[in-house]
């Protein structure tokens, strides 16, 4: 009777640890795959437990929402805080279009979008990635000369890295989906540092000294317009004035002769009497009876006119 008790609590226990086995969770943002004999059966999707026959059936589940970063040209040192920084030249020195070298930083961040293609389209997925970025953005990069890639190119860059390593990467079929890529440090080698440096400054103060010459030229060019704009309707009101005036006297002239050839004298006399009345008012004069100018010293006034006391 013992015995038979001893069997059913190993069955029991057996069973229970039977179904222990069979049993695994797949988390909300996980996704798991049954394998069965070592070749992929099925797919499950997120829930609280999943069957799998164990040992015919085992699985394998990864999160599917997680963003994972791929550093290149740097790695971050685990327990650092803040966080350290250990450099890998090898990954980092690049040539442009003009023949420089150039150090990119960059990360990559994806997440696993089939995790069946994950595990079985590609040999080692984490190498495929680093492979097709670090050919992608090296490939990128050799199209432009260093100034693009140093200053306003970088947006650029990382827009075409991108879309390179999607293209290739679901050419493989390799179920991942790449999220963004970033670049971090760009800057010349250490080497040339120091020139590069220089070259940059120069540019900037050729940028300033630009500037200030274009704000100087959109001060003086507007002042220097408007006196033209001045000097110009000045000259034509001169024009316009000397026009008329002169046309005025002609008319003046062409008159007078007219009466003139109607009466000689009569005009002649009235262009003397006229003549006399816008002559004399101008002059000093000394009126004297009939007959005294012969009395008196005729005399020169040598004194300049108003100056007298």
């Amino acid at each position: 009777m013992r015995f038979l008790v001893f069997l059913l609590v190993l069955a029991a226990g057996a069973a229970t640890y039977a179904v222990g086995l069979a049993l695994f969770e797949v988390g909300t943002d996980e996704e798991a795959v049954v394998l069965r004999l070592g070749a992929y059966h099925r797919s499950v999707g997120p829930g609280q437990y999943r069957w799998h026959w164990p040992p015919l059936e085992t699985h394998e589940k990864r999160s599917v929402t997680e963003n994972i970063e791929v550093e290149f040209g740097f790695r971050t040192i685990p327990g650092t805080n803040p966080p350290e920084y250990s450099q890998r030249p090898a990954e980092k020195t690049m040539v442009t279009a003009d023949e420089n070298l150039v150090d990119v930083n960059f990360a990559l961040r994806y997440k696993i979008s089939s995790l069946r293609d994950f595990l079985f389209n590609v040999r080692d997925p984490q190498t495929a990635i680093r492979d097709v970025a670090a050919a992608a953005i090296r490939s990128v990069v050799a199209r432009y000369p260093i100034e693009m890639v140093l200053a306003k190119g970088k947006a650029r860059v990382e827009a075409e890295t991108l879309d390179y390593v999607r293209a290739a990467l679901e050419e493989y079929g390799a179920g991942i989906e790449v999220i963004n890529v970033q670049l971090q440090d760009v800057e010349p080698p250490d080497e040339v540092k120091e020139a590069f440096a220089e070259v940059t400054s120069a540019e900037q103060e050729g940028a300033r000294l630009v500037l200030e010459a274009r704000g100087y030229a959109e001060k003086v060019v507007p002042g220097a317009r408007g006196q033209s704009e001045q000097r110009l309707n000045e000259a034509n009101a001169y024009r316009s004035e000397r026009i008329l005036r002169a046309r005025g006297e002609a008319d003046r002239f062409n008159a007078v002769y007219a009466e003139y050839r109607k009466a000689p004298e009569v005009t002649r006399q009235r262009l003397y009497i006229e003549t006399l009345e816008e002559v004399l008012p101008r002059i000093e004069k000394i009126v004297m009876e009939q007959g005294q100018s012969e009395k008196i010293l005729p005399y020169l006034p040598l004194v300049p006119r108003g100056t007298r006391p």
